[in-house]
């Protein structure tokens, strides 16, 4: 392995013999949330998912304008943008990527479906 491919993080805590070498990428989580946990840590060879979308219910919210008349129009709206999201989720999983990577945030719905599917994502 060439020396300038090998990145060295220091972490908060621990000492010099909590030092290791791993080989592959390593993701610092320095926060949790809902299905985290349930999230496999370990991937040989993963196919990846890069994306630079969100993939939460709100970011459907922003995209639009909607002027209704009644309750059972809301209702078909927020219906709509449920399906939206997990019409994205539905594409992702059948790509058959393992880990899924955004620039953009990731909510807990999706998280949740990705761990439900053995699906890393961050």
């Amino acid at each position: 392995l060439p020396l300038d491919m090998i990145g060295m993080k220091k972490v908060q805590g621990g000492g010099l013999k909590d030092t290791e070498l791993v080989l592959g990428v390593a993701f610092k989580k320095t926060f949790s949330y809902a299905g985290f946990e349930m999230q496999p840590k370990n991937y040989t060879k993963p196919k990846l998912a890069m994306l630079n979308i969100e993939l939460e219910l709100k970011a459907e919210r922003d995209n639009a304008e909607v002027r209704i008349d009644n309750v059972q129009e809301y209702q078909s709206i927020v219906d709509a943008e449920w399906k939206i999201l997990y019409d994205k989720l539905d594409k992702i999983h059948a790509s058959g990527a393992k880990v899924v990577l955004s620039k953009l945030p990731i909510g807990d719905v999706a998280t949740q479906y990705f761990a439900d599917r053995d699906m890393f994502c961050a």
